[in-house]
């Protein structure tokens, strides 16, 4: 079964994509990342996929395939940053593995993959 995200890993609220989409970007082959740091101290995630893009259920397919492809690619870096995926017309069509190496791309050149990890071994 996929991991699903906790309430407190959400982003739901208008407000709270605004706040997050106010920090850094970062676009690649049809996915933008926008990050910034939060009060919370741990991390949120909030994926956006326009209506213009695919109807309901591929947009939805998306959502699924994105919000995976982070879960693969996070893990506990991103304590106390909000992200926010958006998809863009060329991630529409491609597949798995394509979507899961721009994620990887797109996280990788961020200031949150950087981070050093308490405890963690190099």
């Amino acid at each position: 079964m996929p991991y699903t995200y906790r309430k407190s890993e959400r982003i739901k609220k208008n407000e709270e994509f605004s706040k997050a989409m106010k920090g850094k970007r970062l676009s690649l082959d049809g996915l933008s990342l926008f990050y910034n740091q939060n009060t919370i101290g741990n991390f949120r995630i909030g994926i956006s996929v326009s209506k213009k893009l695919a109807n309901a259920v591929e947009r939805n397919r998306l959502k699924r395939r994105i919000r995976d492809c982070v879960m693969r690619t996070l893990r506990c870096e991103t304590q106390g940053y909000d992200l926010v995926f958006v998809a863009r017309e060329g991630v529409t069509s491609a597949d798995f593995k394509q979507i899961l190496s721009t994620v990887q791309k797109v996280i990788r050149r961020t200031v949150i993959h950087k981070r050093e990890i308490k405890g963690a071994t190099p």
